[in-house]
């Protein structure tokens, strides 16, 4: 009988779950209001030949480690300076010779108290320099916009609220200029905003490649349909544009002049990694960042979900259900714990933590889209790296995620003088620990009056030989030494033909005055002609410990 009615009982639990799975897959009407259909991601490409693995990436450093939130994107107009997308909504301004130096210079929204709160303050994605100097920045919800990098002033654009072939953006991205001024943007879903990214990972492709003419305030629709429309890039003659398609792993070329204006071609695809910005090489073709790179051996949930269009949408409709809750809590009473779980929910941040590796890549592409190369890191040190910029003599790795920004010198080194041969340096090499320094210095400092006394000490025969007796004669009389110096450093003499007076030196009334003075001992060579001697720090300390009789001239 307890059998039965256990097996009755679970029996009825299975097919009440079954039927509410099938109403929240095939009841209309519940959102998200999004198609599902059937498709396939190719394979990347194995690491081998270009994509051979290495390490470069495991030099690189970290900068302001623990200062900032997301520093998505990077610009510049000089190599001395950068300018940094943040979370927040903030554009910082790095400077120095480390590029320790920042201030904020503007705030795309208003603020706000929290990443759960980013619909409100902003959040600025890309970032360019327009001709005249300003900064152009995409922000995710609040539009496009331009900055005067000296004053914070800052200009909207264009007001994503407002609908372009009769749909309003969700997700601005990426952007880039060209020479008339004409701005092209990515918009990476028309479906969700950045929050809930994981719906336009889940449902039909709906990112767009976008122009913004700002003479005539016209926005047109280049390409659409794109599985989250990412980086954005023009090519050097502006023939073209490429764009990246985050969810497929590959990148297109939208062609703007010659004969095949208004075509679109896969410009590279089959990438090991999720694409995220691109940025032009100055010695010709592009990097592609790769923001998430999943480990060859482990399973790929996305690709087997791609061809279960029913699962991914039971999917979301589940967790959107979860987040209707959380949302209509945070209405009645408004709290940071249940916003910020209803913030993380649909965010692409833990799904990148999940499916991310410790394996970062940055591709090189020539100018044709073909593999020239790759930087790559092993260690974790650099993770989720959306942005590859060389300014000067340095590559910068920006973050959506990282809590900090990324740095690798590639600089030729240069020769530095130290002791008695060279050393090779970065030109921005690290400063050291005063106390190192100190001790360094001080070495450096003992080692060459030490290469003086030698020289002065060789230039003389004679000198050599008087020394040597004066200091056979000190050899008796070791308790009348003041002062010590180290083994093998002569006495600088700064006359060239002193004449010693022992008489002054052999009071012994005079030696006990010096050594309880424990100062430098002065014999005349005449009464007005005195010995001066340098002894380096170091010498003394050496002294102290190990007498050296003193030679007397």
């Amino acid at each position: 009988m307890v059998f039965s009615a256990l097996c009755h009982l679970c029996t009825r639990s299975i097919l009440d779950v079954a039927v509410l799975l099938l109403v929240l897959v095939l009841l209309p009407g519940i959102p998200p209001h999004v198609t599902y259909r059937s498709y396939e991601i190719d394979d990347p490409r194995p690491l081998e030949g270009r994509l051979e693995p290495n390490d470069i990436l495991d030099a690189s450093e970290r900068i302001l480690d623990g200062k900032i939130v997301g520093p998505e994107s990077v610009a510049s107009k000089s190599d001395d300076e950068i300018f940094v997308s943040l979370h927040g909504g903030k554009i910082l301004r790095i400077w120095g010779k480390q590029f320790d130096h920042f201030k904020i210079i503007t705030s795309i929204g208003p603020g706000c108290d929290g990443p759960w709160q980013e619909k409100i303050c902003g959040r600025p994605l890309g970032l360019r320099f327009a001709p005249d100097g300003r900064l152009l920045v995409a922000d995710a919800y609040l539009g496009l916009f331009s900055v005067d990098v000296e004053t914070g002033e800052k200009e909207r654009l264009f007001d994503p609220l407002e609908e372009i072939d009769g749909v309003a953006p969700k997700l601005l991205d990426d952007l880039d200029i060209d020479s008339e001024g004409n701005i092209y943007w990515s918009d990476a879903s028309i479906s969700a905003d950045l929050s809930d990214g994981i719906i336009e990972m889940l449902s039909d492709p709906s990112g767009r490649l976008i122009k913004f003419d700002p003479k005539t305030k016209k926005n047109t629709v280049l390409m659409k349909n794109i599985h989250f429309a990412n980086g954005v890039q023009l090519s050097p003659d502006h023939d073209f544009v490429l764009v990246c398609e985050t969810f497929q792993k590959r990148v297109w070329r939208y062609w703007l002049q010659g004969p095949k204006a208004g075509a679109s071609e896969i410009f590279v695809d089959r990438l090991p990694g999720m694409p995220d910005n691109l940025r032009n090489r100055n010695e010709g073709g592009y990097y592609v960042s790769l923001v998430a790179v999943k480990s060859p051996e482990a399973f790929d949930e996305l690709k087997f979900l791609t061809k279960l269009p029913w699962l991914r949408k039971l999917l979301l409709r589940f967790v959107n259900l979860a987040k209707m809750v959380f949302d209509t809590v945070s209405k009645i009473y408004p709290n940071k714990f249940t916003e910020d779980i209803s913030f993380k929910i649909f965010n692409l941040e833990p799904i990148a933590q999940h499916m991310a590796s410790n394996k970062t890549i940055v591709v090189e592409l020539d100018a044709e889209g073909n593999i020239d190369g790759s930087m790559q890191g092993n260690s974790g040190r650099l993770r989720f790296i959306s942005q590859t910029n060389k300014i000067g003599d340095n590559i910068f790795f920006g973050s959506p995620y990282n809590k900090y920004l990324g740095r690798l010198y590639v600089g030729v080194p240069s020769l530095e003088v130290e002791g008695k041969g060279v050393r090779m340096v970065e030109k921005d090499e690290e400063k050291e620990p005063e106390g190192k320094k100190e001790d360094e210095a001080e070495e450096k400092e003992g080692e060459s009056k030490m290469e003086e006394q030698k020289k002065e000490a060789d230039e003389n025969e004679e000198e050599k030989s008087v020394k040597a007796a004066e200091g056979t004669k000190l050899e008796s009389r070791e308790e009348t030494v003041a002062e010590s110096i180290p083994e093998k450093e002569p006495v600088r003499v700064e006359e060239e033909q002193p004449t010693p007076k022992e008489a002054e030196v052999s009071s012994a009334k005079e030696a006990e005055e010096a050594k309880k003075e424990e100062t430098t001992a002065e014999p005349s060579m005449q009464e007005k002609e005195p010995i001066k001697e340098t002894v380096s720090e170091k010498g003394k300390e050496k002294a102290e410990q190990d007498p050296v009789k003193k030679e007397e001239l």
